[in-house]
């Protein structure tokens, strides 16, 4: 239905309160430190000033509580979820407007097993969406960005039936302060897009991988927690099969220039964090990789390629020369 219509009613802008930034969800063990929090001070004011820059900026904009599952958001401004809401099928809200502020105000969003939680398309542009620590659940893929530059905070996309978070040919979108556990293959996706980032995530018990980099260019993840994911915590390459396998479609992109850094991967099987064959000039730093049950780190390229691995912890790597 149209954002308009159906789904949604007007209210009071003054709703644009200290309640947007809403409560950080838990981060398992807690395991950090002050970089951290000081980076993630740091993207909540920019996400602040973005948020209100749309506002402002926004020439129609209008103010309005969803209510419903199928709400599609034809016209900029800010837009709030008024209760938990449930899709009997397909997706639940699209966004279609650039500069569009979504607040999903701690709210429950369940789907029926396919669809997306939260679409933001491709025409959306410049888009904002803070969850107050909501959950978008029970979809085939929680949060999707197909999009650029959009900003996405505080969130749980947890137990979908495919995956947490999406993007999809997203470019300078950031993703923060969230949570991506339990899904079906994925917690988030990098796919075909180039200089987004996924900071101060967790990303736990997922079919697969925990962050899977495919043909993705220029991305990073930033002080993070991937553990117990079935496949690998990080991977950077194309198969859905994990490092070493074929690739779907003829001309497979395998995934440049991506930095990971400032995390955690362990007790995932069997690998903690993999780089395929055919990716190249890929960094990890800083990470501890730990207990996994072939390798704690893997870089399928002879003698790691054009990759770089330095100043991590881990138990055992392959191969064992390069990686640092």
């Amino acid at each position: 239905m149209e954002s308009r219509s159906g789904g949604t009613k007007s209210v009071d802008r003054d709703l644009i309160d200290t309640k947007l930034w809403g409560v950080r969800p838990e981060s398992g063990d807690g395991r950090g430190d002050g970089r951290g929090d000081a980076r993630q001070g740091r993207l909540r004011l920019m996400l602040f000033l973005g948020a209100i820059l749309s506002l402002i900026t926004a020439a129609r904009a209008m103010a309005a509580d969803i209510t419903a599952c199928g709400t599609t958001i034809t016209q900029n401004g800010f837009y709030r979820v008024a209760q938990n809401l449930t899709a009997t099928q397909g997706d639940c809200i699209d966004v279609k407007a650039a500069h569009t502020v979504l607040f999903l105000n701690g709210k429950t969003i369940t789907g029926s097993g396919a669809g997306v939680g939260v679409k933001v398309l491709s025409s959306a542009s410049h888009s904002f969406i803070e969850g107050a620590n909501a959950t978008i659940t029970s979809f085939g893929i929680g949060i999707e960005d197909d999009a650029s530059f959009v900003r996405a905070d505080n969130f749980n996309a947890n137990s979908n039936s495919t995956g947490g978070v999406l993007l999809s040919s997203a470019k300078n979108s950031t993703f923060s302060n969230f949570q991506a556990s339990n899904n079906g293959i994925y917690g988030v996706r990098f796919a075909n897009g180039a200089n987004s980032v996924a900071e101060s995530a967790m990303v736990t018990g997922n079919g697969a991988y925990g962050f899977w980099l495919d043909g993705a260019k220029g991305e990073r993840i930033d002080n993070f927690d991937a553990e117990h994911n079935a496949f690998a915590g990080v991977y950077i390459g194309c198969s859905p099969s994990g490092p070493g396998n074929s690739c779907p479609g003829r001309h497979p992109h395998f995934g440049s220039s991506n930095q990971v850094y400032n995390g955690f991967a362990d007790g995932n099987g069997p690998y903690g964090v993999a780089i395929d064959a055919g990716a190249s000039s890929n960094l990890v730093t800083s990470v501890e990789s730990m207990n996994n049950k072939s390798a704690d780190m893997l870089d399928k390229s002879s003698n790691c390629g054009s990759d770089s691995w330095f100043g991590n912890a881990f138990a055992n790597a392959t191969p064992t020369g390069c990686i640092n």
